[in-house]
């Protein structure tokens, strides 16, 4: 089969499509030397190929796309290179950097192609060409090695995104909202991996540029002349940035991280007792979390949250004090000692004085204060306080003993908010208190470390240690075997909300009882309640919105938001698409509906979210409450438009229903004035204030 010359070159009406423009700029990003430290350009390409398996995208088209922003960006690091070569290069020491350092040795090795092989390499790829330019490699021979290396490397990558999308397909069926929980939580996962990892990548470009600035503002004639008349204070400001001694370089970033994390804790306190919206979007997220809740998962965030466990902390420990005993550590000692004890005092002390109650929806019983959660700050003091050890000792590495640290503070809070221990916020909090005193903990252990020697025998002889080594392995089984058996008494699973008989709907909304206007999970006010069916019961409602020819939504998991993502980007139609979750009295919807267009499109459909209420009428007909409106397109966040007027859209589905024979009365209830709101993505609507009341049969 033959391509046509067309085919291959990007189309014009691709150009329009910012899908496209994004993954190409996350390209170029990435080969600059300066942004791809950070920038995780290949994946985003990668994720381009998933979209050309599932037909969103041309696979040319993105070929282009992706090759023009390699090329670009790897001009741009040649450029900077001409600048270094220069005269910068004298202040600016990037070869402290691993990754530069091995673009160096690459291009040594294999010359131009080695911009073809750094494509692959990640950061690398910024830094081959930066190296090229500084090694004063030619520019036309750089130009036709740059533009040959930008094909192979979008070939490639879009192939493999290709790859992955078909094999993700093959399972996606399979998937539910469990499985949707986990990639999430994976996706999360990848994110705080990649930025501890990049900025690890980024500290010896950050130092050098650091130490350049400072080189030139004590050049300055003026700051000379300042610090030869005050030579006290010169003295001073100067010994804050000494790297031999404690009390320089270390105690200042101790103490300017230590006043940032403050500041935030201060912070986030005040939001909490301040902004009445934390406490309500802190109970719609536990809300939604509870749909999400599956017995597989459950148990597996049971396991992660018995590390925060007092017994099983109390046990690692005294593991832990074993081990710096017995390698006459007193300074790990110490520290480890000032950051456990300061976290258990301060949050201990902390959950008295706020004394938030612990969410209704809570799967264990638990009688302590919620805020601030004692198992986030626990997550942060201790453990993050136990990688600085290990990485001390030399056991491991300053990145994995970073990403360790993370993995784990982050796996503990997220176990308290699946279980909805915690709301979001104590969460938040937690980790920010134990982030105050791991660093106490690090300061106070590298000032004991620098005061005083260490024995000449750093271990304990002999007997003693096996003996502590043993010790050290019984407290870590204990510790085990306290996570596999942790159980706690579980809080009783609410039934439905008894059934309350009313005699009038329209005083519920009257006296204030039910709400008017549906929210946002951040507590935005979004489009009002303008729909009230009374029905026997839910399979006689959806019957009658079935036959009044709309669809069930189905509800959100990984394959119907995969499949609603690929109508939407590729314009066709998913007439059982998720819809997006709206919130009233802090809960979710219940069900959605909606109804296709003749334009049998995703952008543009009729939908409706309902939500049950306890509330029944003396006939026996349950009350469920909605909120109606067209969608009219998308945008590039796959957030609907909708049309202005809300009050059409009630008025369709009210005729609908009545062409199926099965409403026995329809009038309208005044429920507020006329009035303009805006829509979750900022469209703004208007309504006369009405609700149809419609009974079915």
């Amino acid at each position: 089969m033959t391509l046509a010359f067309d085919q291959i070159l990007p189309s014009l009406e691709s150009l329009g499509l910012w899908s496209y423009w994004i993954i190409g700029l996350a390209s170029l990003l990435e080969a600059f030397f300066a942004t791809g430290v950070f920038v995780p350009g290949t994946v985003i390409v990668d994720a381009g190929g998933i979209l050309v398996q599932q037909g969103a995208l041309d696979f040319f088209d993105l070929i282009w796309f992706v090759a023009i922003g390699s090329i670009l960006g790897g001009e741009a690091s040649y450029r900077v290179g001409v600048l270094a070569r220069r005269g910068l290069s004298a202040r600016w020491q990037p070869e402290q950097s691993a990754s530069y350092r091995r673009a160096v040795t690459l291009f040594d090795r294999r010359g131009g192609f080695a911009l073809v092989l750094g494509r692959f390499l990640g950061p690398v790829s910024g830094l081959v060409p930066f190296a090229a330019s500084v090694a004063g490699m030619p520019r036309r021979r750089f130009v036709f090695w740059n533009i040959l290396s930008g094909f192979p490397y979008a070939i490639a990558h879009v192939t493999i995104g290709f790859l992955v999308g078909d094999v993700a397909s093959g399972f996606a069926p399979l998937i539910t909202r469990m499985g949707l929980f986990i990639v999430v939580v994976l996706v999360l996962l990848a994110v705080l991996w990649g930025v501890v990892v990049r900025i690890a990548r980024l500290m010896p470009f950050a130092f050098s540029i650091l130490k350049s600035v400072g080189q030139a503002i004590l050049n300055n004639p003026d700051l000379r002349q300042w610090a030869h008349d005050h030579p006290r204070a010169s003295a001073f400001l100067s010994h804050r940035f000494d790297r031999s001694r404690f009390s320089g370089r270390t105690a200042t970033l101790l103490a300017v991280a230590a006043l940032y994390v403050i500041s935030i804790w201060f912070g986030s306190v005040f939001d909490f007792l301040m902004l009445d919206p934390i406490m309500q979007a802190d109970t719609r997220l536990a809300n939604l979390i509870h749909a999400f809740w599956a017995p597989a998962l459950l148990r597996a965030a049971a396991y992660v949250t018995a590390l925060g466990d007092w017994k099983v902390v109390a046990l690692l420990a005294l593991a832990a004090a074993s081990a710096t005993i017995a390698l006459r550590r007193r300074d790990l000692l110490l520290g480890l000692s000032l950051a456990l004890g300061g976290n258990l005092g301060s949050v201990f002390i902390l959950k008295r004085i706020f004394d938030r109650p612990r969410p209704d929806l809570a799967n264990f019983v638990e009688t302590s204060g919620s805020f601030p959660s004692g198992h986030a700050a626990i997550s942060v003091a201790f453990y993050g306080f136990v990688w600085f050890i290990l990485w001390r000792l030399k056991g491991l590495r300053a990145v994995p003993a970073a990403v360790g640290a993370v993995t784990l503070a982050f796996l503990i809070g997220l176990s308290r908010i699946y279980l909805i221990e915690h709301y979001l916020s104590d969460v938040l909090n937690g980790w920010l208190v134990g982030a105050i005193w791991l660093i106490a903990g690090v300061a106070v252990a590298e000032w004991w470390r620098e005061g005083r020697p260490r024995p000449a025998s750093a271990v304990a002889p002999g007997a003693g240690r096996i003996a502590t080594l043993a010790l050290i392995v019984v407290l870590a089984m204990a510790a085990i075997w306290q996570v596999a058996v942790y159980d706690k008494a579980s809080t009783i699973a609410a039934g439905p909300a008894g059934d309350v008989t009313v005699a009038s709907v329209q005083e519920l909304f009257i006296s204030g009882r039910l709400p008017v206007e549906t929210e946002s999970i951040g507590g935005t006010a979004l489009e009002p309640i303008n729909l009230i069916i009374l029905a026997r019961d839910e399979s006689a409602f959806s019957a009658a919105m079935a036959a009044a020819g709309w669809v069930r939504a189905q509800e959100p998991g990984f394959a119907p938001l995969l499949r609603a993502a690929i109508a939407a980007w590729t314009n066709n139609a998913d007439n059982t698409a998720p819809v997006t979750p709206y919130f009233w009295r802090n809960v979710p919807n219940d069900l959605g509906f909606q109804k296709p267009t003749l334009d049998a499109t995703l952008r543009r459909r009729h939908h409706v979210r309902f939500w049950r209420t306890e509330f029944v009428t003396a006939e026996g007909q349950r009350l469920y409450v909605g909120a109606a409106s067209f969608d009219d397109g998308l945008d590039w966040g796959l957030l609907h438009h909708i049309e202005p007027n809300i009050d059409a859209e009630r008025d369709t589905l009210t005729a609908d229903l009545r062409n199926t024979g099965t409403v026995t009365s329809s009038i309208r209830l005044r429920l507020s004035p006329p009035r303009l709101g805006q829509s979750i993505a900022g469209d703004p609507w208007f309504t006369n204030g009405e609700a149809a009341v419609v009974a079915l049969r």
